[in-house]
């Protein structure tokens, strides 16, 4: 659904079309993923205590990606049955924190001491914030463009299958090729931190 949210606007004007934006989008998803720093992946990484990710190829190795994995899926299938919106992001990083806390109930400690807590402060404050801050900028962008472009033509649903003019087909073009590139290089990074947990608690060193 992410790919869709980038190519929504460009085919819906028919600024491009349909499978070549799809094409177009999942281009510059896999280039935001092998240009990107990978701090996304190790910052999911870093929700978990050490002594827990280094027990490789341990009963509690498996049982940490599978009790992950499964939880994510549930969460995930569920909502979709349900007609929810839901974000995977969100469903991934709680079911690590809830991997960690049982893992350290599970061993008699305290459960707050399954979870790098200051990593996950961090990660929470970045989901929380991110949809308020794209809402905030979207709306004085609009606002900015209500003022300075007049004519109102320009913000008709378009009629039939003629194009926008040029100069907004490019900037439509512009901005899923840009929003494609951002989603590859950070929530693209959420499966490679998940691939990274996998290999690590699976594979021997």
């Amino acid at each position: 659904y992410d790919t869709a949210n980038a190519v929504a606007t460009v085919i819906y004007t028919h600024s491009l079309p349909p499978g070549f934006a799809v094409v177009w989008s999942g281009f510059f998803n896999f280039l935001g993923v092998m240009l990107s720093s990978g701090a996304v992946a190790f910052g999911i990484i870093a929700l978990l205590p050490v002594e827990l990710i280094l027990q490789t190829g341990s009963s509690a190795g498996f049982a940490m990606i599978f009790a992950l994995l499964i939880a994510a899926i549930i969460w995930n299938l569920g909502t979709w049955w349900l007609g929810l919106p839901a974000s995977s992001s969100h469903t991934l990083i709680g079911s690590i924190i809830g991997v960690g806390i049982a893992n350290a109930l599970m061993h008699g400690r305290d459960g707050t001491s399954g979870v790098d807590w200051s990593q996950a402060t961090k990660i929470g404050y970045s989901l929380l914030l991110s949809p308020l801050v794209g809402f905030g900028c979207a709306a004085l962008l609009l606002l900015a463009m209500r003022m300075f472009i007049k004519n109102r033509a320009l913000y008709k649903a378009p009629e039939g299958s003629a194009p926008p003019p040029l100069w907004i087909r490019a900037m439509l073009i512009v901005t899923c090729t840009g929003v494609s590139f951002a989603h590859g290089s950070n929530d693209g990074q959420k499966g490679m931190g998940l691939i990274m947990l996998i290999l690590v608690g699976t594979l021997p060193m």
